[in-house]
């Protein structure tokens, strides 16, 4: 049992020295060092999602005045200004000019506001999601549990796979680590000049019987325990060792997710349901996202599967926006302090009326909006640029932010033990957009035409028509069909292509 290993470790009495006891009024009060940082924490995190909830509309709010402030700018400030400074102009460039700044500034106003408005309304739950699922574990090869029992003896069956999977790891660090200390201590034996070879293969030779045994005794208490991952992970990391400098150091926390394959099926203990290959809980919706990327208090909506879309381009589209209002800002707002706004200051002084005596020099109550328009596009620009590129990086990579910095600490373990390590979901830069924006059209049209379709590509990447959702392969298989039919088939290479349904992800080791 783990209380017994745990009451017989040495290190137990540390444990026990973080219990304070107190009496107050005839009544006896124990604390637990461990159980006041978890409740400090546990509070702090919800009154965190309670901020994030009461900041949500407020952003949105905010968000929709910026977008209406700066269309007022251009279409009540800016365009007059246009329109006065082609009075001369020819006819064909009056509406080369001015209809062609007010058609972009239309097409981009729908395109920041339609991806807007999907990305905050789309939902990652619902029946959306339980379909998605449904042709995911179908693809897959996954047995979903539809009745109470068959969920009971899934999530059973994970904990302990987990379980045990937790403890094999945690006996290698622990075998890896007492080796260091090891190769350590006699190497400063050798600079003593009482070096012993001997003595470190003994000590070798005791740290691999240690480990075999911990797994012997793992692997007979593995099917008489039930566990829970949280809590378990949590008490294993009470469990110190040694380090080299006599120090005792916890071994490290170990969840689920990290010991898990690519294309593994696991179980939320929050919604108590399978949880699918790269979806994540989400603490503010209480949620299961699939492909979930981040919380965005802007969206009010966490980003995953269904809207990752939507968020993409509303990045794209703010950063064209945001440079376009810059560009057409730069000029008045350089002429609202030279000598022109001025020269007008003059004018009013002499008449008592305001008039534009040169071309896109703002008067003073176009003065303020203006400049706060302009550096506003120019902040807004900065900040979008960086988190748009990055964004696009992840399209083209096929990552999630999560996933990147999983994958960031991957690569970083792989380098020190002289290996590579690749992104299992990276399927190329063409396929990887596809699998944001989809198959059905270009990759221009994808991205410039609004659309509220769902994704055509599972969560997963899959390669062959499996990859794709359940409605798309019918449509693929009844064209395929009716090519037949017609007397159309070529050498037969697309019926075997459509047949061809093996797994992108290739098996890794877990353990």
């Amino acid at each position: 049992m783990v209380s017994s290993a745990v009451a017989s470790n040495p290190t137990s009495s540390s444990s026990s020295s973080s219990r304070r006891a107190f009496t107050v009024g005839g009544r006896r009060f124990v604390f637990n060092r461990e159980n006041v940082i978890d409740s400090t924490v546990e509070i702090c995190t919800k009154f965190v999602e309670t901020i994030v909830l009461i900041l949500g509309p407020i952003l949105i709010c905010f968000a929709s005045t910026i977008i209406l402030g700066l269309s007022y700018t251009f279409f009540y400030i800016y365009l007059p200004m246009m329109k006065m400074a082609l009075v001369e102009a020819s006819p064909l460039r009056k509406v080369m000019e001015i209809g062609g700044n007010v058609t972009f500034v239309v097409f981009i106003l729908i395109e920041i506001i339609f991806n807007y408005f999907m990305c905050v309304t789309t939902r990652n739950n619902g029946p959306s999601y339980e379909k998605v699922v449904r042709e995911l574990a179908e693809s897959t090869n996954f047995d979903y549990p539809t009745s109470p029992q068959n969920l009971a003896r899934f999530r059973h069956d994970f904990n302990d796979k987990m379980m045990l999977r937790m403890r094999r790891r945690q006996a290698r660090d622990a075998e890896r680590r007492q080796q260091q200390q090891q190769q350590h201590q006699h190497s400063s034996s050798c600079n003593d000049g009482n070096c012993s070879i001997n003595d470190a293969a003994v000590a070798t030779t005791t740290t691999t019987t240690t480990t075999t045994t911990t797994l012997n005794d793992d692997n007979n208490n593995n099917g008489s325990e039930k566990v829970t991952l949280r809590k378990t992970a949590k008490q294993q990391s009470n469990t110190a060792t040694t380090t080299t400098n006599g120090t005792v150091a916890p071994i490290q926390q170990i969840r689920s997710w990290m010991i898990m394959a690519p294309d593994e099926w696991g179980y939320c203990q929050k919604t108590n349901q399978p949880k699918p290959p790269r979806s994540h809980y989400d603490y503010v919706s209480k949620s299961l996202v699939m492909c979930m990327d981040h919380y965005c208090p802007w969206m009010f909506n966490a980003i995953g599967y269904f809207n990752y879309r939507y968020f993409v381009n509303f990045l794209v589209y703010v950063f064209i926006g945001m440079t376009y209002g810059a560009i057409i800002c730069y000029r008045p707002f350089i002429n609202s302090t030279s000598t022109f706004y001025r020269q007008q200051v003059a004018h009013y002084r002499k008449t008592g009326v305001w008039s534009h005596l040169h071309p896109y020099t703002p008067i003073n109550s176009e003065r303020m909006p203006l400049s706060l328009s302009f550096m506003l596009c120019l902040a807004v620009g900065l900040a979008v640029s960086c988190l748009g590129g990055f964004h696009i990086y992840l399209v083209l990579t096929g990552q999630t932010t999560i996933e990147f910095h999983a994958n960031f600490v991957h690569k970083s373990k792989a380098k020190r033990s002289g290996q590579k390590y690749r992104n299992p979901y990276d399927m190329g830069w063409k396929r990887n957009w596809q699998q944001v924006y989809g198959y059905r059209s270009s990759m221009v049209l994808s991205f410039l035409i609004p659309s509220t379709r769902e994704p055509d590509y599972l969560p997963v990447p899959i390669s062959g028509e499996e990859g794709k959702r359940l409605h798309l392969r019918e449509t693929n298989s009844n064209k395929n069909n009716r090519s037949i039919e017609d007397g159309n088939d070529n050498d037969d290479d697309n019926s075997m292509q459509l047949q061809q349904t093996k797994p992108l992800l290739n098996p890794v080791s877990i353990v």
